[in-house]
């Protein structure tokens, strides 16, 4: 399977990173750093037509495709071991996320603050596609993203080295911002449309609420992650 990367700063990030071995470019990009990035590595280079790029992929390519090396997942035991040695570390698990934008804006929100790993189901999950990695831009080659057969599992494992995990409900009496966070945080984030599965909110020690005053009561996956990480980031620094 030909893995391609589009987009010019998806494309320098992994250049940074060296995982390209092809470019793709327009007669026209005159990206200077890019262009110097691809002089220096040495990377082959092809020349296309704009209507050539278009076929090659669906989204906004920016003049620039690149052929990158297949993304690796990081095996759930290595993750553990790594989550042994970090003080009070956060660890995001995706109930079923479908929308590919937002696992990339989910997946750049995890860099930001700091998480640690992000566990995903092998099943019924976007993968860590072109279009996530554009959406992350670059953001990928920071957070250690693994795939497991069941999410359930792998709360146990997580709970056995010492991890709380918290959910959200909207019918959730205790808000998120009500929890002081001072211990290891495996954050379930529910699927866009139907939320974090019965099974899952069994499994959870705490159930938190996202406080709103507006009339639609639901947040986008990605945004309610971004503000559940800032909270539980500010109550951990303190």
């Amino acid at each position: 399977m030909i893995n391609l990367q589009y987009g010019r700063i998806p494309v320098l990030n992994s250049l940074k990173e060296y995982q390209v071995n092809e470019i793709f470019i327009s007669n026209s990009f005159n990206d200077k750093k890019i262009l110097e990035h691809i002089e220096r590595l040495n990377i082959k280079v092809t020349i296309l037509s704009k209507n050539d790029l278009d076929k090659m992929v669906k989204g906004n390519h920016q003049g620039i495709i690149a052929k990158v090396k297949p993304f690796e997942y990081t095996p759930f035991e290595t993750l553990q071991n790594f989550l042994k040695r970090q003080q009070n570390p956060i660890v995001l698990l995706l109930d079923e996320i479908q929308d590919p934008q937002n696992f990339g804006a989910i997946i750049r929100s995890a860099d930001a603050f700091g998480v640690s790993g992000i566990i995903i189901k092998k099943r019924n999950q976007v993968l860590v596609t072109p279009t996530v990695i554009k959406a992350a831009t670059g953001a990928q080659n920071y957070v250690k993203i693994c795939q497991v057969p069941n999410l359930r599992d792998a709360i146990d494992k997580l709970k056995k080295i010492g991890f709380w995990i918290v959910a959200t409900d909207a019918s959730a009496e205790q808000s998120a911002n009500q929890l002081d966070y001072n211990f290891p945080v495996g954050l379930i984030i529910g699927s866009e449309g139907f939320g974090i599965s019965s099974l899952l909110l069994k499994n959870a020690d705490y159930i938190v609420k996202i406080p709103m005053s507006g009339n639609v009561n639901s947040l986008n996956a990605s945004v309610a992650t971004g503000i559940l990480l800032y909270e539980i980031r500010t109550k951990q620094i303190k």
